[in-house]
């Protein structure tokens, strides 16, 4: 706005001091210098950010009033008076809507270079004032459409880094979810048992206590990969873990897994993200003894369904709309399928992922670590 207003401002003062240097005088001075002030205030109407809604709403009426500030003078102060028709088309491009702003520019230009033909001046003269009236109306446009895209730009340059700040905390809140969630309830489970075999069974206690401390070392390096915007999980070595842990709740677990040659690396973590949220839900919130985990390949679809029981009634609603669920629905989403649950009356939970086998931006794919074999079937429980 200020390079405008300097625009606007010098085109003012040189048509003023042309008119005190020819005319002469006070009174045209003050005359002329009253007009101006006019003409530049509408201007600034039309041009300025902060007035766009008046403008939308009185424009015409504003550009009417412009109008005769700019054409009645001429016939008192001539053809000097002539460059305030540049503003006047300026305002029109601004004002006007459509194929009728552009008819109504030319016509200000034809009417302003009508006016230096009447006032006798010759061809140069006049196709400099046409060019000149023009010139300035496209200026005076382009420079504030330049304060506005600026404008714009700016404020969607504030609210990208607005968006990008929400997305890492969500992101940040997602992950730690997602991964501690699993860790934390594997830990509790484990310390659990340890606490009931010391004495009994010391060296499986041992046994169970080194494994709470892997686990924690885990969540470690999770929380330390979640700072850092990237986590990578095979789904194979969550596979090994969620049946240890299984094992120590007494869950009795059913792997049925195929072949599925294969996975993207995104589509490998979201997998291994899922089959953790799912073991995680697991154990808090159901009585489960029974846990059934099947992978399976449908051409270029990869399928992936957990089954559980000790589901009470009152609790699959909130299985189904959990914060949990909504995030493995989210990062199953970005990865191009589908998560779908399903509760039924005996009391069974199943959670099942549908996925491409293949990364949706990227190309480059890592084998699965399950050996090209008939489906296998392995039973884990205490």
């Amino acid at each position: 706005m200020g390079l405008l207003t300097a625009v606007l401002s010098g085109f003012g003062v040189m048509t003023v001091l042309n008119l005190v240097s020819t005319h002469g005088g006070l009174a045209v001075m003050a005359v002329s210098l009253l007009l101006f002030c006019g003409v530049f205030l509408i201007q600034v109407l039309h041009s300025a950010r902060r007035t766009r809604a008046f403008r939308d709403r009185y424009g015409r009426l504003t550009l009417g009033l412009q109008a005769l500030l700019t054409f009645t003078p001429m016939c008192l102060l001539g053809m000097l008076w002539g460059g305030m028709a540049g503003f006047l088309a300026g305002s029109v491009l601004l004002v006007v809507r459509g194929r009728l702003s552009g008819v109504l520019f030319l016509l200000v230009v034809a009417a302003n270079g009508a006016s230096a033909a009447l006032s006798g001046l010759g061809a140069v003269d006049i196709a400099y004032v046409v060019l000149s009236t023009a010139l300035t109306g496209l200026v005076v446009f382009a420079t504030t459409r330049l304060v506005d895209l600026i404008t714009e730009l700016e404020r969607r340059r504030a609210e990208s880094a607005w968006v990008a700040v929400t997305e890492e905390r969500l992101r940040i809140a997602r992950d730690l979810h997602d991964l501690l969630g699993y860790s934390l309830s594997a830990i509790t489970l484990k310390s659990e048992l340890v606490h009931r075999l010391i004495g009994l069974h010391d060296d499986r206690a041992r046994t169970e206590l080194g494994e709470v401390l892997e686990i924690s070392r885990e969540a470690l390096a999770d929380v330390r990969a979640v700072a850092r915007g990237y986590r990578e999980v095979l789904f194979a070595d969550e596979l090994v873990s969620v049946r240890k842990v299984l094992a120590a709740a007494d869950v009795e677990c059913v792997v049925e897994e195929a072949a599925v040659g294969t996975l993207g690396r995104q589509i490998n973590t979201v997998l291994a993200t899922v089959l953790r949220e799912a073991v995680t839900n697991l154990l808090r919130h159901t009585s489960a003894k029974r846990c059934t985990i099947r992978l399976r390949r449908y051409g270029a679809t990869v399928q992936l369904a957990v089954d559980n029981d000790g589901v009470r009634p009152e609790k699959a609603g909130a299985r189904r709309h959990g914060s949990g669920l909504d995030n493995l629905s989210e990062r199953v989403s970005r990865a191009g399928g589908t998560l779908t649950t399903l509760f039924d009356s005996d009391g069974w939970f199943r959670l099942m992922v549908e996925c491409p086998t293949a990364d949706p931006d990227s190309t480059r794919d890592v084998p699965h670590p399950v050996p090209e074999h008939s489906p296998s079937i392995v039973r884990c429980g205490s």
